[in-house]
C-alpha cells in the first residue's frame, strides 16, 4: 500500500506553475494568494522588529528625562497610617496605607500625604519622589519598562498582519471552493436524468 504524500511533497504539487492538467486556474490563483501570503508574513517580522526597535527607542529617552527631574528624600511617618479598602465593580477589594508625612527642604518643613507600607509607625522613615518643582510625583520608571513597550510594539504589529493576511487568505479560499462546488453541482445535474427517464 503505497504511503500517503508527505505535507511538503503535497504544497510542492500545489505550486501555481505546476504543469499538471488536473490543477485549475481556480487552484492556482488560490495557491498564488497563500505564496503572497506567505511573502507578506515574512516580510512583516524584520517591519514588526523596527518598530519595535523604534518604540523601545522612544520609550527609553521618555523614561530617562522623566527619572533625570526626579529626587528622593527621606521623610518621616507623623501619624499612625490609616488603611484604606477599595473595592473594584467585581467585587475583589484591595487594601492600602496611607500616613502624613514630613521632610525638610531648603530650610522649611513640608508635608504630604502618601502610601506607606502597612507595619509602619510615626517616626518610622520612608521615601518620597519630588518633581523639579518640588511637587510629590511617581517613583522613576524601571528601564524595563521600555523593553516591554518595544516587545509589545512588536508583537501587535506582528499578530495584527499575520492574523489580517491568514483570515484573508482563508476567505478568498472558502470563496473559490464555494465557486467549485457550485460548478460541480451544476454539472452533476446535467449529468444525471431522473428515475424512470432512462433512455
Amino acid at each position: 500500500m503505497p504511503e500517503y504524500p508527505s505535507l511538503s511533497t503535497r504544497l510542492w504539487r500545489r505550486r501555481p506553475w505546476h504543469t499538471s492538467a488536473l490543477m485549475r486556474v481556480s487552484d492556482r490563483f488560490e495557491a498564488l494568494v497563500w505564496l503572497f501570503a506567505i511573502i507578506v508574513m515574512l516580510v512583516a517580522v524584520p517591519v514588526a522588529g523596527a518598530a519595535g526597535t523604534a518604540g523601545y527607542t522612544a520609550a527609553a529617552s521618555r523614561i530617562r528625562v522623566e527619572n533625570a527631574t526626579k529626587a528622593a528624600v527621606p521623610p518621616t511617618i507623623t501619624t499612625k497610617p490609616e488603611r484604606i479598602v477599595t473595592v473594584d465593580p467585581y467585587g475583589a477589594s484591595t487594601e492600602r496605607f496611607e500616613a502624613t508625612v514630613r521632610w525638610d527642604r531648603n530650610g522649611r518643613s513640608e508635608t504630604t500625604t502618601t502610601e506607606v507600607p502597612g507595619k509602619s509607625a510615626p517616626g518610622d522613615a520612608v521615601q518620597v519622589w519630588l518633581d523639579r518643582g518640588g511637587d510629590v510625583t511617581t517613583p522613576p520608571v524601571r528601564a524595563i519598562n521600555a523593553a516591554n513597550s518595544g516587545i509589545g510594539i512588536g508583537l501587535m504589529i506582528l499578530v495584527t498582519v499575520w492574523s489580517c493576511t491568514v483570515l484573508f487568505s482563508y476567505g478568498i479560499g472558502g470563496l473559490l471552493r464555494a465557486r467549485r462546488y457550485a460548478a460541480l453541482d451544476r454539472e452533476w445535474r446535467g449529468m444525471s436524468r431522473p428515475v424512470g427517464q432512462d433512455s
